[in-house]
């Protein structure tokens, strides 16, 4: 077993929020079935995402019994601290391989897309994010990107172990005259490419920044090699 510790240690809006995510038909000629093959996966992929199982655990940490969250995937482990705030969602949805709701915040959901080779970017370069950028851009309802940032030119939180990321947060109307907002922290981790999702009224995702950089910084990721 192979185990990679960290460097320290999206219910009611989470059918809208998904909403949101649905990418318009592309115009012109439809390309061949080799063309669409071989083509670079750019904007979110359509395809139901399979899915993780979650679990609550408890352990002994320093004498105490503490709660966790182990969220599974093959070879895969997630544990992360829990305070009693997230529940775990037992639906589905196209986009998310898991999907917790804020037991403090309806609002608020935090889910978790895996993407195995040739799925989705094929890395977080430029050449394979500013396309994924456009295509955000060119949805159905309109987004507004509010912030990008890329470990390569520089660090930034959350940490996610030693690994570059990739990060992304654009915001969007509401059918509730609110405003939405969505974070998304990319990274690569054992060749496959996790994509961790904060979504939910943009005053909230706000609020919760610092929280939620903490949740990624302090998880644990055990992988099996």
């Amino acid at each position: 077993m192979h185990i990679q510790h960290s460097l320290t240690k999206s219910f009611g809006i989470a059918t809208l929020a998904l909403s949101v995510f649905i990418a318009p038909i592309s115009q012109g000629q439809p390309e061949s079935k080799e063309e669409s093959e071989d083509a670079p996966m750019t904007s979110w992929p359509v395809e139901k995402q399979p899915r993780m199982q979650g679990k609550y655990l408890q352990v002994q940490e320093d004498g105490h019994e503490e709660r966790r969250i182990r969220i599974t995937s093959g070879s895969y482990r997630f544990v992360f601290e829990d305070d009693g705030r997230w529940i775990l969602d037992s639906s589905t949805t196209p986009r998310y391989s898991i999907m917790m709701n804020d037991r403090l915040s309806g609002d608020l959901t935090f889910g978790i897309a895996q993407f195995r080779k040739g799925e989705f970017l094929a890395s977080l370069s430029d050449e394979d994010w500013d396309p994924y950028v456009k295509s955000i851009k060119k949805e159905s309802i309109p987004k507004k990107i509010v912030y990008q940032h890329y470990t390569a030119q520089g660090r930034s939180s959350p940490y996610i172990m030693k690994n570059w990321t990739r990060k992304i947060e654009y915001e969007y109307p509401l059918s509730n005259d609110k405003i939405g907002k969505t974070r998304e922290i990319f990274s690569f981790i054992e060749g496959d490419l996790f994509v961790f999702i904060f979504s939910g009224i943009k005053e909230e995702i706000d609020a919760n920044r610092e929280y939620h950089n903490l949740l990624l910084t302090r998880m644990n990721i055990y992988t099996d090699s």
